[in-house]
């Protein structure tokens, strides 16, 4: 990917650090100064790999207040146990997308997603990584780097590490900003979000054999079937017992949207 000369000062203080980076061979040096007129091609799995990056978001998940609630990611078993229209596996920005699309047809949809990693969600449920894009840390790098003065910092006689420090933090943060965001777009529009693994099951599965019979009177077209998703490492709400964590249920919908990209 191309990036800006301000973008690639920044990436040079993460060089002691994060490991994610790689320099493209025609492109060996870094270049050090936000001033210098010239861009250079760097390739990298993802700025999710970079240690630094995950430790940001580890640190702010473990400063967040633990109020006792879980507002993300957790949906009542009174409404799992219902067929919905669309159940959508994947919880990046087409998942979002389609069940949106599916809700702006007077549709009930519901997306089911796993965290990166346990140590980015939040107390609250909060994913900070759901809905972002493959590349979202990129983008938020080269957002920072028309803000970001790492001269004047260094002016300031600022060790590296702290200015990266501070870049990380402010990456994590947009993150957190769009994870919320399509949290609170999903809940407008009436559909529930589930963290926890999917498994789509086969239609011969003995728990989809059961979930057709059930539901054989809601559905609109019987003869086209439904299908069936078993969801294990889930959180739910249960109006008796309140939340119930670890837990295993069966989702099932008309219809099943994959998103899951490479993760497929």
């Amino acid at each position: 990917m191309k990036i800006s000369a301000a973008a690639a000062a920044l990436l040079s203080l993460a060089l002691p650090t994060a490991t994610a980076w790689t320099v493209s061979r025609h492109n060996s040096a870094m270049v050090s100064s936000l001033h210098r007129p010239t861009s250079m091609s760097i390739r990298s799995p993802s700025l999710l790999q970079s240690t630094t990056v995950k430790d940001a978001a580890v640190e702010e998940v473990a400063a967040a207040p633990d109020t006792g609630a879980r507002e993300f990611g957790v949906v009542n078993t009174n409404k799992l146990s219902k067929l919905y229209d669309l159940v959508v596996i994947g919880g990046g920005p087409a998942g979002v997308a389609g069940a949106i699309k599916a809700a702006q047809m007077g549709r009930r949809a519901i997306v089911i997603d796993k965290p990166k990693f346990d140590a980015g969600v939040l107390p609250n449920g909060l994913d900070l990584f759901f809905g972002g894009p493959t590349g979202l840390f990129s983008k938020a790098l080269r957002d920072l780097a028309k803000t970001t003065n790492v001269a004047a910092m260094r002016a300031q006689h600022m060790d590296s590490d702290v200015i990266w420090k501070q870049i990380t933090n402010g990456i994590v943060k947009l993150a957190m900003r769009n994870s919320e965001g399509q949290c609170r777009t999903l809940a407008r529009y009436g559909i529930d979000y589930l963290q926890g693994s999917a498994m789509l099951l086969g239609e011969d599965d003995e728990a989809n054999k059961a979930a057709e019979s059930k539901f054989e009177d809601d559905m609109d077209s019987p003869e086209d079937g439904l299908r069936s998703v078993k969801v294990t490492h889930t959180g739910v709400l249960d109006d008796y017992v309140g939340f119930v964590h670890d837990a295993e249920v069966t989702v099932t919908g008309t219809k099943v949207l994959v998103c899951t990209g490479s993760k497929s």
